[in-house]
């Protein structure tokens, strides 16, 4: 929403009820550091890398996300209708689990919903989010090199605020 400066997701829940949550810059720049983080933790400890070489820990990120971006299979957009429930997410606790994270959004009224994402699935996510961010203008300083390596489009392309 571009005159809110919010990003929105549109989602389905367990029951087929749509759901639309608002998630500002503030909050998502928090999310997105996390999440960061758990996923250079992970690749330290799964390559057993070496924690001096920062290029070679770059190249095995690259290479992962890459990987995982690959793996997208196209899915049906969430039509959100006028009566669905919207939430401003104030909150998101984030549970790092052996199979996964799991994402818990929390708004004002007593409104949770949740969403797992195994690895891959957390960089595919990471992936359209990063698309988002940069087409809804925000700074992009708390992306990894790693991730913004494949996104950036030539300046020729990019579109132009005014």
């Amino acid at each position: 929403n571009e005159s809110e400066d919010r990003i929105r997701l549109a989602g389905l829940t367990e029951s087929s009820q749509t759901v639309t949550l608002w998630f500002t810059m503030r909050l998502m720049s928090r999310l997105v550091s996390h999440c960061i983080s758990l996923l250079n933790k992970e690749v330290l400890e799964q390559k057993k890398a070496p924690t001096a070489n920062p290029q070679f820990k770059e190249s095995i990120q690259n290479f992962a996300q890459k990987s995982a971006e690959q793996q997208i299979t196209e899915e049906t957009a969430v039509n959100v209708s006028a009566d669905s429930p919207n939430h401003l997410v104030i909150e998101i606790d984030v549970k790092n689990t052996d199979n996964g994270i799991l994402l818990i959004f929390r708004g004002k009224s007593s409104s949770v919903y949740d969403i797992f994402f195994k690895r891959e699935q957390l960089r595919q996510w990471l992936g359209m989010l990063y698309k988002i961010w940069e087409k809804a203008g925000w700074q992009t300083q708390i992306w990894p090199d790693w991730m913004a390596n494949d996104h950036s489009q030539p300046t020729s392309e990019k579109e132009s605020v005014h």
